[in-house]
């Protein structure tokens, strides 16, 4: 991608981003998260440590993100039990980063998915109740 088209395309999604909803916008941090997952294995098997770890950087960020906007007076036993899958995520994540593990990537992966795919189903009239 050359620069001017890298640009556009910031741009382009910083302004999709300032326009979703509450709903989009978690739904474009789960996409980013897997983006992320999957470029790091790439980096992994490229032995492109660095891309790799400022891919998994950005992943554990994005958990950081999707754990701090839980309601856990309204989710109860659901936020809880998302906070610690986060929490084991973010943990394996690192640890996935420290030793170049690619299954330990692909086992957080496998954990997300589901969880991105429950979120994704959400029907269209329940995503405006969708709030931080």
């Amino acid at each position: 991608m050359t620069h001017a088209s890298l640009k556009k395309y910031q741009q382009v999604t910083k302004s999709t981003a300032q326009q979703a909803s509450p709903y989009q916008l978690v739904a474009m941090l789960f996409q980013k998260l897997l983006d992320n997952i999957a470029t790091a294995k790439g980096a992994i098997s490229q032995k492109n440590y660095a891309k790799k770890g400022a891919e998994l950087s950005n992943a554990i960020a994005i958990i950081g993100v999707l754990e701090g906007s839980l309601d856990f007076e309204q989710g109860g036993d659901i936020s809880n039990n998302l906070a610690s899958l986060y929490q084991y995520c973010s943990e394996q994540l690192l640890e996935a980063s420290t030793s170049n593990d690619i299954e330990k990537l692909n086992e957080v992966a496998q954990i997300l998915i589901p969880i991105k795919s429950g979120w994704d189903a959400i029907p269209l009239e329940n995503q405006e109740q969708v709030s931080f």
